[in-house]
């Protein structure tokens, strides 16, 4: 708490920090003194010790300082001034002295995936793909193929004989569609991974190599 020393004029004379032993303007000294208590000095001139208010001036995160202390609307107050913070400085470009991408990318990436999160969504992944190996392996050994049948296509010269195509050797439907659904949960990635993934685009894109 802050107070200052007045005359009878509201003219400020001096500041003090504390009331326990106030120096007068005399040079003599009172002591245990209190706020709005009248001081003589010996010349019998009359003064008074008055607290200062603080006035909060603006609105905003930025301290702007404060004023000298003044007397208005019969009060003695300093005016502590707020202000808008300031506009975040441009991202680094190319071209700039320092950039090196690498280390802006790494920088921006980890601020907004911390570094656990990355390593929880990559072992979540390789946890799902390990679990999904045997599924992939049963479907591969039960692949089962299958003839079809020769195709007949009759002669161009009447009396020539027909021409006989073999017909092709192909894996069974099934076999084709157990394979699918036993391939397809290993290359799709889960939601926070994906998000990682994405994010790591956004980095690259905003800080290109140069």
């Amino acid at each position: 708490m802050t107070y200052i020393i007045e005359d009878s004029s509201h003219t400020l004379v001096k500041t003090i920090n504390n009331l326990s032993a106030v120096q007068r303007p005399d040079g003599g000294l009172t002591t245990n003194a209190k706020a709005d208590e009248q001081l003589h000095d010996e010349d019998g001139n009359e003064y008074f010790i008055r607290r200062i208010e603080t006035v909060v001036v603006g609105e905003g995160p930025r301290n702007l300082g404060q004023s000298a202390p003044k007397f208005e609307d019969g009060r003695w107050i300093v005016e502590r001034k707020r202000g808008a913070a300031l506009p975040p400085p441009p991202d680094p470009k190319p071209g700039d002295e320092g950039y090196d991408y690498a280390e802006l990318r790494r920088q921006e990436f980890n601020k907004n995936l911390p570094m656990g999160d990355q390593a929880d969504a990559l072992l979540k992944w390789v946890t799902s793909i390990r679990m999904k190996q045997s599924a992939v392996a049963d479907a591969v050994d039960g692949l089962t193929i299958e003839q079809l049948p020769n195709i007949v296509t009759s002669a161009a010269v009447e009396g020539d004989p027909d021409v006989v195509t073999q017909g092709a050797i192909q894996l069974t439907a099934d076999s084709l569609n157990d394979l699918k659904s036993a391939l397809d949960p290993v290359f799709d990635l889960p939601a926070d991974l994906d998000g990682i993934v994405g994010q790591w685009t956004a980095v690259k894109a905003k800080f290109p190599k140069e």
